[in-house]
């Protein structure tokens, strides 16, 4: 078993800060997982980066943290843990990012899937039509749908995550949580949804 743990990077200095929270809090041997960064320098957006790092990978699971992600004791050996609780052994793992998705209270943004779940979803974790908002919503209604999906709360990662306002000077986070983005991405997620998780023409 080889997990492959992705990292969409924009935010360099907090990717490093990542990768070695990983290293530390794991909670499994080094040899059971791989850690992959790679910067989104054409800011293609998180859904896309995501499917052509899961493209990339070998890993017999995935596992996506953000860069500005902190994972906590233990999250991989817990998170295992919960995946073995599923019908087979398999499926998909939230994780306690304190994140609430849509009244979804044990939705998660970050997560571990077994990659059997890729056919189940047209090859992609992230459906890559979204820009960057409510593509998770919909992977942990999905999975759920299938019976293939836990929350664990003991897999805790702290994201360091400021929705953009008139405050935050970031320009990514600006830009992803636009009104323009947002929007686009609430009714499309609102399409799937009531059309069976297909786009309508």
């Amino acid at each position: 078993m080889l997990i492959s743990i992705i990292i969409p990077v924009i935010r360099p200095k907090k990717a490093k800060r990542c990768v070695e929270a990983i290293k530390i809090n794991s909670g499994i041997y080094r040899s059971l997982y791989e850690i992959i960064t790679e910067e989104d320098t054409e800011r293609i957006g998180a859904p896309k980066m995501i499917k052509k790092m899961t493209d990339a990978c070998t890993g017999d699971m995935v596992c996506f943290l953000g860069d500005d992600t902190i994972p906590h004791p233990g999250f991989l050996k817990y998170a295992l843990e919960a995946m073995a609780t599923l019908p087979d052994g398999w499926g998909m793992v939230g994780f306690d990012d304190n994140i609430r998705l849509g009244g979804q209270v044990k939705a998660a943004a970050h997560w571990l899937c077994d990659r059997r779940l890729l056919p189940l979803l047209e090859g992609a974790f992230f459906h890559t039509e979204y820009r960057h908002c409510y593509c998770d919503n919909e992977l942990c209604a999905r999975t759920s749908e299938m019976g293939k999906y836990v929350f664990c709360k003991k897999a805790y990662i702290y994201h360091d995550h400021v929705i953009a306002d008139s405050k935050n000077d970031d320009p990514d986070y600006r830009r992803v949580y636009s009104h323009d983005w947002m929007a686009h991405d609430i009714i499309l997620f609102k399409q799937r949804r009531r059309n069976n998780w297909v786009t309508p023409n």
